[in-house]
């Protein structure tokens, strides 16, 4: 870990700048006692110690407002800035792609807004494996089918299988 620089001052993080989560960011993870914000949660997710800020950008429709929330994320002390860059990793390196639940997550959020919370609560409690993975989607489909809509819960079941890897 690296403490305070600064080029810290600026809004604008370096694009090559790698975070990861601190004990707070873990614990928040763990327990949503602090009520982050769906958007700030999925980027608190994404932020593994290998993806860097560039990745961490594309987890939102509009990078603007992605970079206020991981500056917040960073200033509140839920990251922190990790060592490496991602130029230490060679080009294509698995960890400049979101994971399998992370891209669930940000569909839900991004489908259902305020309503997602109790979908991201439904796939968290699957395990990040294919079979977790399917079983994650099959509750979201359950959920949405009971408590949304039925068109919705289709839509949202096309789309998490072109999402995730076979």
């Amino acid at each position: 870990m690296v403490n305070a620089n600064p080029r810290w001052m600026s809004a604008e993080l370096p694009l090559d700048w790698i975070f990861e989560k601190t004990p707070k960011g873990r614990d928040e993870l763990a327990t949503r006692a602090h009520g982050l914000l769906p958007g700030q949660r999925n980027l608190l997710i994404l932020a593994d110690g290998h993806r860097p800020v560039r990745e961490l950008l594309k987890a939102g429709t509009d990078p603007q407002r992605c970079m206020q929330a991981l500056r917040q994320l960073v200033d509140e002390n839920y990251l922190v800035l990790t060592a490496g860059t991602a130029a230490d990793r060679p080009a294509g390196h698995p960890a400049d792609a979101p994971g399998p639940h992370a891209l669930l997550i940000a569909l839900v959020e991004e489908q259902f807004g305020a309503q997602a919370s109790r979908l991201v609560q439904k796939i968290e409690q699957h395990p990040d494996t294919p079979e977790g993975r399917v079983a994650a989607v099959q509750a979201c489909v359950k959920f949405i089918r009971l408590f949304i809509d039925e068109k919705q819960a289709t839509a949202f079941a096309q789309r998490a299988q072109e999402l995730l890897p076979r």
